[in-house]
């Protein structure tokens, strides 16, 4: 069994088995057979239940706030939001789904006797394995999609914050979803092994080391995945920027969900001419923010969820000073808090000698650092293993998006932070080491069935097929068109 407790307060608030490979298998048969039910319900169908389950979690929604505070020690106001995007990207895929699913025509560009589509099914029993940073909008939020598609879900959430994941299947059970078509199966790392076995196509949120061991199974047993790993984002101020803009959206992008969120504002690189008024700027909205056990709205940065990652961002932190940086606020644990809270910190005088500067911290520092143009900031941005996110910040709107075409990074948002994610029409992933595959947007949904390209024949059934190969009308077509070709080749050479 896995104990489970409050980070911030240290209570106890419940105990979950680990599922074995046996009891893991036993689930994927028992998802197996839910999904040739489930598939066959045909679109319109799943559509109404998954909508049936949005409109049980919104009304659940204060007892799921309430699980995600108790589990992840966050304020209640990132909760709030993470429970937001879950519901507005849900709401965007039982929108669209049966657009998204319907048989797509094609027009063949030469050979006009032939009609072509391409239609779409579900793959089967999809796993998810999610992390402990926004259990919900991470786990149960890429359920959705899949579901939509006809597909049986195996969901394996983080052993820190499987509660509120089993409080959404309960929920969703009740609401009408079928039994075995969502299963949560709690566990450790052994339970994610296990599940990578046994299902049909893979979705992973979490750490490059663990991701690259998700695709090895993956690529072993010739199944697809998605892989949304690390993030190291780079945030670029120019000197023409809204600087109390910027600077806000630095404070709330690195703060928020204590800067436990792949998207976080990781590192900024500000041009040299405005870095002391963006650094002051941010210093006093820092020294602003309210920090402790929030109830009801109270606070605006939490606990950490995980001690090892407070442990890293101590271990960032004190690489960073040893090398001449700076903190000019916070930097230490929180007193009168308890050991899970860490001071929101701004650090100056950094470089990229610091692994402050090129490992992700995964918690609330703000790295600042000077850089003399737009150019040298692309440069210390794309000087990077990371490729997840970015923003670029500047007045001159033509400027700000040749800049962003220039970062390596698979979003960028121009003028705001994290918005690339809360938009569920764009497709989002990583580049490089942030991983592979996209969430969000068409493709969200599509990437959890097969293609089945058809083509028929417009004209019917022939007792000689004027298409076939051999045939004499085939091949007294093809010599003209290669006349033809062989024309024009050498009339383009001349």
């Amino acid at each position: 069994m896995i104990e489970v407790r409050a980070p911030h307060t240290g209570e106890r608030l419940g105990e979950v088995p680990v599922r074995d490979a046996e009891a893991v298998g036993d689930a994927a048969r028992a998802a197996r057979t839910a999904f040739a039910a489930w598939s066959e319900r045909g679109v319109p169908a799943r559509v109404r239940v998954m909508g049936d389950v949005l409109g049980a979690l919104i009304r659940h929604r204060e007892s799921l706030l309430d699980q995600l505070v108790a589990e992840t020690g966050k304020v209640r106001g990132d909760a709030l939001i993470e429970l937001t995007m879950l519901f507005d990207a849900m709401r965007y895929f039982i929108d669209r789904t049966e657009a998204l699913l319907a048989d797509e025509e094609v027009v063949p560009h030469l050979v006009k006797t032939k009609r072509a589509w391409i239609s779409r099914r579900p793959r089967g029993v999809v796993g998810i394995i999610s992390p402990w940073n926004f259990p919900l909008e991470l786990g149960f939020g890429e359920a959705v999609p899949a579901l939509l598609a006809g597909n049986a879900v195996l969901l394996k959430p983080s052993e820190l914050t499987p509660l509120s994941s089993l409080e959404v299947e309960r929920i969703a059970r009740e609401a009408g979803l079928p039994a075995g078509v969502f299963q949560v199966l709690t566990g450790d790392g052994s339970t994610g092994a296990a599940l990578c076995e046994v299902v049909d196509q893979l979705t992973f949120t979490g750490s490059v080391a663990v991701g690259r061991q998700v695709a090895q199974v993956a690529a072993r047993r010739l199944i697809p995945c998605t892989l949304e790993l690390g993030g190291k984002d780079p945030m670029i101020v120019l000197r023409d920027a809204d600087l109390e803009r910027a600077a806000a959206a630095a404070v709330w992008g690195a703060f928020f969900n204590s800067g436990q969120m792949c998207m976080s504002v990781e590192r900024v690189y500000v041009e040299a001419v405005v870095h002391d008024a963006f650094v002051e700027r941010v210093v006093a909205r820092t020294r602003a923010l309210r920090q402790g056990i929030d109830g009801a709205y109270e606070r605006d940065v939490g606990a950490m969820t995980r001690q090892a990652q407070l442990e890293v961002v101590e271990a960032h932190l004190r690489d960073a000073v040893e090398r001449g940086a700076r903190v000019v606020v916070g930097g230490q644990r929180a007193p009168g808090l308890g050991e899970s809270f860490y001071e929101p910190t701004v650090v100056v005088d950094v470089d990229h000698s610091m692994a402050l500067m090129r490992e992700e911290t995964f918690g609330p520092v703000l790295p600042v650092m000077a850089v003399s143009s737009a150019q040298e900031a692309v440069a210390l941005a794309n000087d990077s293993t990371y490729g997840l996110n970015a923003s670029v910040w500047s007045r001159d709107r033509a400027l700000a998006r040749r800049v962003a075409r220039a970062v390596h990074s698979g979003s960028v948002c121009i003028n705001d932070v994290v918005i690339s994610y809360g938009l569920p029409e764009l497709p989002f992933g990583g580049d490089k080491d942030s991983g592979i595959g996209r969430r969000h947007g068409p493709g969200g949904l599509r990437k959890y069935t097969v293609e089945q390209s058809v083509a028929e024949d417009r004209l019917g059934l022939r007792s000689e097929p004027h298409w076939y190969p051999y045939s004499k009308r085939t091949m007294r077509l093809v010599a003209r068109a290669t006349a033809l070709f062989g024309g024009l080749e050498r009339l383009l050479r001349r």
